[in-house]
């Protein structure tokens, strides 16, 4: 295994980690100022603290890498969450750059994820796939 994609499975992984928890604690310590931007974004203020929960459950998933199709789940959900907030950034006119990074490092994390750190074996909701990857 190449030395230089571990460093950038890491790194890209490293940030989509901190994106995700700095938000669940933020959602949660300034519900308000969150709830706010939720508002003026177009998005429903209610979503913001299961969006919170969900986050760190997601960042547990990813750092765990345990069950593959979970992991699937996890990182297609933040991957719409993180296109959602990019065009919501970028039509109320606020910094998007945070949205940008972790729209690009996450796909990074994901496709290397299986190359670092091997396929997890197990799936937590049944064998969909035989070994080969082919469907049943």
């Amino acid at each position: 295994m190449s030395r230089l994609l571990k460093v950038l499975y890491w790194v890209s992984t490293g940030i989509v980690l901190f994106l995700m928890l700095w938000a669940a604690v933020s959602y949660v310590v300034i519900h308000d100022t969150q709830a706010g931007f939720f508002e003026a974004f177009g998005y429903p203020t209610y979503l913001v603290y299961p969006l919170a929960a969900l986050k760190a459950i997601g960042a547990a998933v990813i750092i765990t890498h345990r069950y593959n199709d979970l992991r699937d789940m996890v990182y297609a959900a933040y991957f719409l969450n993180m296109i959602l907030a990019l065009v919501g950034h970028i039509i109320y006119g606020d910094f998007y750059g945070h949205a940008l990074v972790g729209a690009v490092c996450l796909p990074i994390s994901y496709l290397l994820g299986n190359k670092v750190r091997r396929r997890p074996a197990r799936n937590i909701f049944g064998r969909w796939t035989d070994d080969a990857g082919k469907t049943l």
